[in-house]
């Protein structure tokens, strides 16, 4: 379940930019696993507190995402999701140097080190491992970054951000400067994802470099599309379904089939994703529901 919400939270992340601006990336391990390498940082070599480490981690990862977002917002489609994987394997590249080894320890990883007496919001370090611990704080975590997200969507800068995703040269017709927002954008959905990566860390107290690794962003990107990119809650929904996959189906190495046949169906049947269907069936509920009510009066 642990893992479900770290997952959720970089799916989240993917799925805001699919959502609002019709963009996909494969890039957004730069901010998961940079985050949860901050973390390790801070606290095996600086000797940082886990809180101190934590939030340096979540600051160091949103504040990349600007530079790295001024580099590749003025592209879309194919380009885009190209050029935030190119940044993601860059990081990753850079990660299992031998130069690095000191720092991130290659490959390798880091394990995370912290004083005995070191405490996480008034939990011992050592007990964030246990997941009946830390399973309150991934879901508190989860649950504000959704909310805060829905109520994104319903402010003024969502509109504006629809606005850009269906018809972005109207909106600069219009007068409207679109850089800055879907700089914004992309700032926001790289803090989502660095909130999973210090989390993994805290929990895992371990990072390896497959934290930026395709592998990583594929996991994303495939649970944003089964639970349904369209969907604020549909990232999440996927997020658990993939992980109940790698706990029930990982046997005989057949993971990855399984997976692989699950995305094909909701590809071929289910274009909106099990979030997408689900919405549109309760849609249609009401809307018979409400017939009915209006017949009978």
């Amino acid at each position: 379940m642990v893992g479900a919400a770290i997952l959720s939270l970089h799916a989240l992340a993917v799925g805001f930019l699919a959502r609002h601006l019709g963009l996909i990336s494969l890039g957004h391990t730069a901010f998961f696993g940079g985050a949860a390498y901050c973390v390790g940082i801070a606290m095996t070599h600086w000797g940082w507190s886990p809180l101190g480490a934590a939030v340096f981690g979540l600051v160091v990862a949103t504040v990349a995402a600007i530079p790295m977002g001024a580099l590749i917002m003025r592209s879309s489609g194919m380009v885009f999701l190209m050029l935030t994987l190119a940044l993601g394997q860059a990081l990753y590249t850079i990660s299992i140097q031998p130069v690095s080894r000191d720092i991130t320890g290659a490959h390798d990883g880091l394990q995370l080190q912290a004083a005995q007496d070191a405490m996480f919001l008034g939990i011992e370090f050592g007990g964030l491992l246990r997941p009946d611990v830390f399973w309150p704080l991934a879901w508190v975590a989860l649950v504000v970054t959704v909310y805060l997200l829905w109520l994104l969507a319903r402010s003024r800068f969502g509109v504006l951000l629809e606005g850009i995703r269906e018809n972005e040269e109207r909106m600069r017709f219009s007068g409207i400067q679109t850089f800055w927002p879907r700089l914004l954008a992309f700032t926001i959905s790289g803090a989502v994802a660095a909130v999973g990566g210090v989390l993994f860390a805290l929990n895992g107290q371990y990072v390896s470099p497959e934290l930026l690794s395709f592998l990583e962003a594929g996991d994303a990107l495939v649970s944003a599309i089964i639970g349904g990119l369209g969907v604020l809650l549909g990232p999440i929904l996927g997020a658990f379904i993939y992980t109940f996959g790698h706990s029930f189906l990982n046997f005989g190495g057949n993971l990855q089939l399984f997976m692989g046949a699950l995305l094909v169906i909701v590809l071929v049947f289910f274009p909106g994703g099990l979030g997408g269907l689900i919405r549109s069936q309760v849609a249609k509920r009401r809307k018979n529901k409400k017939s009915s009510q209006e017949d009978s009066a």
